[in-house]
C-alpha cells in the first residue's frame, strides 16, 4: 500500500507527461519488477493509466476526489443549516456515513440542551443500533441490503434494547420506510431516544443520515413528531443544496422558510 501511494504521488509530480516505468524504479528506489506489478494492479483500479511507454494518473483519482470533496462540501452545509433550524437549536443533531453495516460520525452540532454521547465526530457505531444507521439501511437497495447481511447470523448489541436478530432489525426498517424516519430507542444508550432520517442521494454510494438526540424522558409524542419534521426537512435541505442556499425567502414542502 506505502509503494502504491509512494508511486501515485512520484505520478502526480510529474502531470503534464507519462512517466517511464524505468524513471519510476528509478526515483523510488525499487526493482523494476516490483514497480510494473504495482502500476499493473493500480492500472486494473483506474487509478493509474497506461500512455505510451510509461503511466498517467487515472480517471478513478478524480472520481474519488469529487466524491471527497462532495463530502467536504455536505458536512459544511450540515453546520450552515444546523444554525438555523429549530431542530438542532434545542437538540443535537449529526451526520453520519453508512458503511457496510456500521455508522461512522462525521458531524455534530449540539443544541441548547446537549448530551453526553458514544457517537463522537470520527466514532463508528453498528448499524443496527442507531437511528441514522437504520435511517440508513432502510434507504438501501433491497439487493444492496441483502448483500450486506448475507452470513450475519446475531447483530452487535450496545444496550438490552438492541436488535440481535436479523428478522427484527428487518421488521424495525419496514417501520422505517413506512414512518420516513428511524427511531432508537435505548438501543445505542439507556435512558436516550434518537430519531434518525436518510438523505436522499445526489449519486451513488453509501448514503448519510442525520439524527436528533434527546433524554426519553423528555420524548413526549408532540416533541417527537416536531423534531421528526424538522429532521425530515434537514435532510431534505442538505439533498437539495440549491434550496437551502436561496435567500428570497422560499419555502420548502412544509410551508416554512429554511
Amino acid at each position: 500500500m506505502t509503494r502504491a501511494a509512494a508511486i501515485l504521488d512520484a505520478l502526480a509530480e510529474q502531470p503534464a507527461a507519462p512517466t517511464p516505468l524505468s524513471d519510476l524504479a528509478r526515483r523510488l528506489g525499487l526493482p523494476k519488477s516490483s514497480v510494473a506489478n504495482i502500476c499493473a494492479a493500480l492500472v486494473d483500479a483506474g487509478l493509474v493509466r497506461r500512455a505510451g511507454s510509461g503511466f498517467t494518473l487515472g480517471r478513478r483519482l478524480a472520481e474519488l476526489g469529487g466524491a471527497y470533496l462532495a463530502t467536504v462540501d455536505q458536512v459544511q452545509e450540515f453546520y450552515d443549516l444546523a444554525d438555523q433550524l429549530p431542530v438542532a437549536s434545542e437538540e443535537t443533531t449529526q451526520m453520519a456515513l453508512l458503511d457496510g453495516l456500521e455508522v461512522t460520525y462525521v458531524a455534530r452540532h449540539d443544541g441548547r440542551q446537549p448530551i453526553r454521547l458514544a457517537s463522537e465526530i470520527g466514532r463508528r457505531l453498528p448499524a443496527s443500533c442507531t437511528a441514522l444507521g437504520k435511517a440508513t439501511l432502510a434507504a438501501l437497495d433491497p439487493a444492496d441490503l441483502a448483500e450486506r447481511l448475507r452470513g450475519v447470523e446475531s447483530l452487535p448489541t450496545l444496550t438490552r434494547n438492541s436488535h440481535r436478530r436479523v428478522a427484527d432489525l428487518l421488521d424495525d426498517l419496514d417501520e422505517v420506510r413506512r414512518r420516513g424516519h428511524a427511531i432508537d430507542n435505548e438501543e445505542t444508550a439507556e435512558g436516550i431516544i434518537c430519531l434518525g432520517v436518510a438523505i436522499p442521494r445526489r449519486a451513488g454510494g453509501d448514503p448519510y443520515g442525520v439524527s436528533v438526540t434527546l433524554l426519553k424522558a423528555r420524548a413526549d409524542a408532540a416533541r417527537v413528531a416536531a423534531l421528526a419534521a424538522d429532521l425530515k426537512r434537514l435532510a431534505r435541505l442538505l439533498a437539495n443544496p440549491l434550496v437551502a442556499g436561496r435567500g428570497d425567502g422560499h419555502r420548502d414542502g412544509d410551508g416554512r422558510t429554511p
